[in-house]
C-alpha cells in the first residue's frame, strides 16, 4: 500500500504536469494570434488626438488587409519608414495613384476636398504641400495636424509597412508624456 506521502506527490506531480500542458497551450496559441492575426499597439504621444490619446493601447487586425487593401479613413498600425522597429499609429488619407494636394489648411484628394469628420479644423493650421502617390504607397496623417510626424514630413508609406488596421481601444495606460 502507497504511503499517504507518496499519494500526495503523485498528485502533485500529476497537477504541475497538467498545468504545464495548458500553460504551453496556451502560450503557443497566444503567439501564433499575435503574430498572424492581431498584435496589440500602444499610442505615444499626441499626434492622434482627440481620437486617440496617450497610452491608449490598441489591438491591430493584421489579416484585414490580406483580402482587401487599406481604404481612406481607415486607423492603422504602421512602421516608421527607415526605422522597422518603431510603429505607429496613423490615418489614411491618400491611396496609390492619387495626387494629395493641401492647400490653405485643406486636404483635396485628386483636386477634391476631402471630408474629414474626426477633425476639429480649428485647432491646426497645415503648410501647403503636393504629392503624387506611386502604386503601393499611401499617404498617412495624424488626426492631430498640427503635433504629428506623419508623410507631410517623411513621405509617403509603402504598404508593406502597414501592419494592420487599428479595429479596439483595449485599455489606457499611464500617460508617458511629460508636457
Amino acid at each position: 500500500m502507497k504511503s499517504e506521502r507518496a499519494e500526495k506527490l503523485y498528485w502533485y506531480t500529476g497537477w504541475l504536469y497538467d498545468f504545464t500542458k495548458i500553460a504551453t497551450i496556451i502560450l503557443v496559441l497566444g503567439l501564433l494570434v499575435n503574430y498572424f492575426f492581431y498584435s496589440v499597439l500602444v499610442v505615444r504621444g499626441k499626434s492622434m488626438d482627440p481620437t486617440f490619446k496617450d497610452g491608449q493601447v490598441m489591438l491591430v487586425n493584421k489579416i484585414a488587409y490580406i483580402t482587401s487593401s487599406p481604404q481612406r479613413g481607415d486607423v492603422v498600425g504602421m512602421y516608421f519608414p527607415g526605422e522597422t522597429q518603431k510603429r505607429f499609429i496613423k490615418r489614411i488619407i491618400g491611396l496609390p495613384g492619387e495626387t494629395i494636394e493641401i492647400k490653405e489648411g485643406k486636404v483635396y484628394v485628386n483636386g477634391q476636398l476631402l471630408n474629414e469628420p474626426y477633425l476639429d479644423p480649428s485647432v491646426f493650421t497645415l503648410p501647403d504641400l503636393t504629392r503624387k502617390l506611386q502604386s503601393g504607397e499611401y499617404f498617412v496623417i495624424g488626426d492631430n495636424r498640427s503635433n504629428s510626424s506623419d508623410s507631410r514630413a517623411w513621405g509617403p508609406v509603402p504598404q508593406s509597412f502597414i501592419t494592420g488596421k487599428a479595429v479596439h481601444r483595449l485599455f489606457s495606460l499611464p500617460s508617458q508624456e511629460t508636457n
